[in-house]
């Protein structure tokens, strides 16, 4: 089973890379977390301090801090190797969004020297600040991260879901809309196109003609265009065709159909020219914060990087109360317990919240604009075991999804392998993009991701069950399991990343881009990608040294000493 669901994901194009790209990107995202979760930790604590004027509060955010630093330095180098990795391994997606949704990526530039100067100024200036100066320090430390963060996410959302894109489900029907030409995308097209097309001819394989209007000054058409014919005119564009030799020739108006000057033209600038309008038409500024999934993805990104952080801490001040560091010195042992039960109580806050709120806004989205993915992520499959029929659990996952019991979850058997593919060129776009299902693989990350999340939102529990039900201090073998807790959450993290990433194949942009196309044209040979990818590894494994000796030891030696 576990091989036949690892050949199926094998199956899309330049896998060695994908898991490259996967590996690389989940190291940067197990140490981002902390320079998103750490700093909003240590700011709550701070204003704590403020309020109380106990010096635990002080030190419990000085720490915080120090911790947040380590692994931002860290962070950036990390973030840089995969940037640059993205940047050789996958060069036309890196283009498609420098010259359509540049903006987040611009104002990123601006959130990291944000980050680097509050920072700096947080650490060195920590004993010179005032109280009240130095918490707005903090403050925008962290604002730094986190407008860092959102740049991001937004164009990973408009990755996952672009914005104008209509769905090819109906959950009330439980009908794919596959046969009227969806998943359909926004378009805004020039008149000076409109002109040489035959518009009769389009509108009979799914494009609807919604309106004219003027951009900048300049006339066009606001039209749904099939996702089929976008993603392969994306793959000529690419790829140099010109007009004789794409699928535009086929729809030509006649009168165009041997005009030289037309037939030259490059799909590129045609293209070019049709998205560059619909960003203008749409935004160039917030086109991609117009993604559909944007709002839950950013929430659910926080909400994870809290929650990571949360446990994480929690885990190190349990550590300290298993080793009684600091026994006998009562100020020590009073700070050590204040800052287990703070954490404790934002991990239990912020797992619940993530779960509750941020995961089934999510899930939502995922569930109307990417049906095939939540279709494969339920398992709505005879050919694999699935949690939802093995357990009868599809109405309460169509409430959940979709607010009704009796909507249908999309069944991923009902998708076709070529839904797609264009069908001027289906022989030619299913050998290059081998198939366009989901895998199926996700549905059982997805569930394991889920389960391991209910057992460590469990122990979040047990731990608040003695602390507060039995007012008394939480056994040791409770105590033992915080690091493990710790462990599991992260890998509940990664996990969620890999739905997110493995779930959106065959689509680098859903609907419009592909992975062939977004690939490099020079692969690089399988052992220069293990070497990368141990690099990664090793610059992981050389953070988690780190913050053991810079930031463990120097508070144990403490504790012995006090």
């Amino acid at each position: 089973m576990a091989a036949s669901l690892v050949a199926h994901w094998s199956q899309y194009p330049a896998a060695h890379d994908r898991l490259l790209s996967f590996i690389g990107i989940a190291v940067h995202w197990s140490i981002l977390q902390y320079v998103l979760g750490l700093p909003f930790l240590a700011f709550i604590a701070y204003l704590i301090y403020l309020k109380t004027g106990a010096e635990k509060w002080r030190k419990l955010s000085r720490t915080l801090v120090k911790g947040f630093i380590i692994v931002f330095a860290v962070g950036a180098a990390t973030g840089t190797a995969s940037e640059f990795g993205l940047v050789l391994l996958w060069p036309n997606l890196t283009q498609a969004a420098g010259r359509y949704i540049y903006f987040p990526l611009y104002a990123e530039v601006f959130a990291f020297m944000m980050e680097v100067v509050f920072i700096y100024m947080l650490w060195y200036g920590w004993n010179k600040f005032g109280k009240k100066a130095l918490a707005i320090v903090m403050l925008f430390a962290l604002i730094g991260p986190w407008f860092s963060a959102a740049m991001i996410v937004s164009v990973n959302s408009y990755m996952v879901a672009p914005t104008g894109i209509e769905p090819a489900y109906n959950p009330q029907t439980g009908q794919w809309l596959y046969n009227e030409h969806y998943p359909k995308l926004m378009l805004v097209v020039p008149m000076k196109y409109v002109q040489l097309l035959n518009v009769s001819l389009l509108q009979s394989v799914g494009m609807q003609v919604v309106k004219p209007v003027t951009v900048n000054g300049e006339k066009a058409v606001v039209v749904y265009m099939p996702v089929t014919i976008v993603q392969r005119l994306a793959y000529e564009s690419w790829h140099g065709y010109t007009v004789k030799d794409s699928i535009l020739h086929v729809v030509l108006k006649p009168e165009y159909q041997n005009n030289t000057a037309v037939l030259n033209t490059p799909v590129m600038k045609i293209v070019d020219d049709i998205l560059t309008t619909t960003i203008k038409y749409v935004g160039v500024m917030s086109v991609a914060f117009k993604s559909p999934v944007y709002r839950a993805s950013i929430l659910h990104v926080m909400g994870s990087a809290i929650t990571v952080s949360s446990f994480t801490v929690m885990a190190a001040y349990a550590m300290r109360k298993l080793k009684k560091h600091g026994k006998g010195n009562k100020e020590y042992e009073e700070y050590v317990e204040t800052a287990f039960r703070y954490a404790a109580a934002m991990a239990l806050i912020f797992i619940a919240i993530q779960g509750l709120v941020f995961g089934h806004m999510m899930g939502r989205d995922i569930a109307t604009y990417n049906p095939e993915k939540f279709a494969a992520m339920e398992g709505q499959t005879n050919y694999a075991f699935s949690i939802d029929k093995t357990f009868h659990l599809d109405k309460l996952m169509a409430f959940i999804a979709y607010g009704s019991t009796s909507a249908k979850l999309p069944n991923y058997d009902a998708i076709p392998n070529d839904y797609c593919a264009c069908k001027l060129t289906e022989q030619q776009d299913m050998a290059r993009i081998g198939t366009c299902k989901p895998p199926i693989i996700i549905h059982y990350i997805y569930y394991t991701k889920i389960s391991l999340a209910i057992l460590v939102g469990l122990y979040a529990l047990l731990i608040h069950y003695y602390l507060i039900i039995r007012k008394k201090d939480v056994p040791a073998w409770a105590l033992k399991l915080a690091l493990p807790a710790a462990v599991v959450i992260m890998m509940v993290s990664w996990m969620g990343w890999a739905v997110r990433e493995i779930g959106r194949k065959p689509w680098t942009i859903y609907g419009i881009m592909t992975p062939d196309v977004a690939h490099t044209f020079n692969p690089a040979p399988t052992w220069a990608v293990a070497a990368v990818a141990l690099f990664f590894i090793a610059v992981l494994l050389a953070l988690a040294y780190s913050v053991w000796k810079f930031l463990y030891l120097p508070g144990k030696q403490v504790a012995v000493e006090g």
